[in-house]
């Protein structure tokens, strides 16, 4: 076990040190995924990247519905533990994660063979071809790494991340390239992201446990609940919000492939790998963002925290003009270079989920003060106002206005999830300027 770090207070510069060191591991993997996506795109055709999206879909979207990110929980429960040097409980609390990550990738197996089994014939899949999917499928999901995540950053080793997350997009520009000169195929490339995946994972892993060695310290569950009141309570939201946070979205794809054809489902992926690398830096941000608050909140007291918040805020919006500027001066000359002139239609979704994006990044600092607050419940709400919104207009538009409408579908979402969680935040707010009392708990209460 490492020594305790010494006492220190949420801060700007700490949230943009580390989505440094994360923007470089992302920014060397950006640069790799334009080539592996150029490869796949141009080898396979419109209507082979839509069935490479579809069987990827499938185990990517399993992973999301069953994910606890016990990252969080690890920076929420886990900070006063380090700071305090109490390393056995900290010990038992990292235990309870592998618990739910063990737990959550069985199940997430079990769900993506069912998902598989059932559409396979409405894809058009052979069975050898759906059997070789849940292959592939299974790995991307057995390759959880959200307990190695959470120990590296609460130990602030967003370095070590950096360098364990590059592993999947130098595995998967390699693999690519070996796959297109020996003979592209679908499960050939879907074979390669399920190596990458894994190999990301052992790294992940390792790095975490040179930072601190993982035991198996001896605890029952009503221990586990003492020392962390409100555990299972905020395991259960954070699933649930990164269910239909994420989960939604991959859900789309296969939503598009069912109502319309494969290859629009294609164009719909082509296009969503596109605005994801402009919302990559909001993910990275929203990740760097959350320790620091949580940090603020625990040992910094009420105004240091809502500072922070008003200069975190200040800087996401920014960032969100910046990936609306790049999108429309970028966005269709780089999907030509790409992927040449078959995905040039894509242009219009790209256009929508690029917008989406960009107001996705002027929020990313919304939800990480909520939990930080205490209030992850609240953010769950408005999660489950977007995403019904979402799937019921996934459900609608597509019909009337093709695959265009599906980036519609996103965008409105995007919108109402940043009017809902700004109201929501600035509400909590005055509540908290109002009350005398003292400074919220730690642990999620939602009253």
């Amino acid at each position: 076990m490492s020594t305790p770090a010494p006492l220190r207070h949420g801060s700007l510069r700490a949230i943009l040190l580390n989505t440094g060191w994360m923007l470089g591991g992302k920014g060397f993997g950006a640069v790799l995924s334009l080539v592996y996506l150029a490869i796949v795109t141009r080898s396979l055709g419109l209507d082979g990247f839509g069935q490479f999206a579809l069987a990827l879909g499938a185990g990517q979207a399993a992973a999301t519905f069953v994910s606890f990110q016990s990252w969080q929980i690890i920076v929420r429960y886990g900070m006063p533990y380090m700071h305090d040097g109490r390393n056995d409980a900290l010990a038992r609390l990292v235990r309870f994660a592998i618990t739910l990550d063990v737990a959550a990738v069985i199940v997430g197996v079990l769900l993506m063979m069912a998902g598989t089994l059932l559409l396979a014939g409405h894809f058009g899949w052979t069975r050898e071809f759906a059997w070789q999917a849940i292959g592939t499928s299974a790995v991307i999901v057995l390759s959880t790494h959200w307990t190695p995540t959470g120990v590296l950053r609460l130990h602030d080793r967003f370095a070590d991340a950096t360098f364990a997350e590059a592993v999947t997009p130098s595995t998967r520009c390699i693999g690519a390239i070996i796959v297109w000169l020996t003979g592209p195929s679908v499960i050939a490339y879907l074979a390669v992201w399920a190596v990458a995946e894994a190999l990301t994972a052992m790294a992940y892993w390792y790095a975490a446990h040179r930072v601190q060695p993982f035991r198996w310290p001896r605890a029952t569950m009503r221990q586990i609940v003492a020392e962390n009141p409100g555990i299972v309570r905020y395991a259960m939201t954070t699933n649930l919000t990164s269910m239909l946070g994420l989960g939604s979205k991959e859900v789309a794809v296969l939503i598009i492939g069912l109502v319309i054809t494969p290859a629009a489902a294609g164009s719909y992926r082509f296009a969503q790998q596109l605005a994801q690398g402009l919302a990559k830096l909001s993910q990275l941000l929203g990740r760097a963002i959350f320790p620091e608050l949580v940090r603020s909140h625990t040992t910094a007291g009420t105004e240091a925290f809502d500072a922070l918040l008003r200069r975190t805020l200040r800087m996401t919006a920014i960032g969100g003009g910046i990936v609306f500027i790049l999108l429309i001066t970028i966005g269709k000359p780089a999907i030509g270079l790409i992927a040449g002139r078959e995905f040039l239609a894509a242009y219009p979704i790209l256009l929508a989920l690029g917008t989406a994006a960009a107001v996705d990044f002027a929020a990313v600092g919304f939800e990480p003060a909520l939990v930080a607050m205490g209030r992850a419940g609240l953010a769950l709400r408005v999660r489950i106002i977007s995403t019904v919104i979402l799937v019921a207009l996934l459900a609608v538009l597509p019909h009337y206005f093709g695959v265009i409408g599906a980036g519609i579908a996103v965008l409105c979402a995007s919108i109402i999830t940043f009017v809902l969680m700004w109201r929501t935040l600035i509400g909590q707010r005055r509540r908290s300027e109002t009350n005398a009392g003292p400074v919220e708990s730690p642990a999620p209460q939602d009253r």
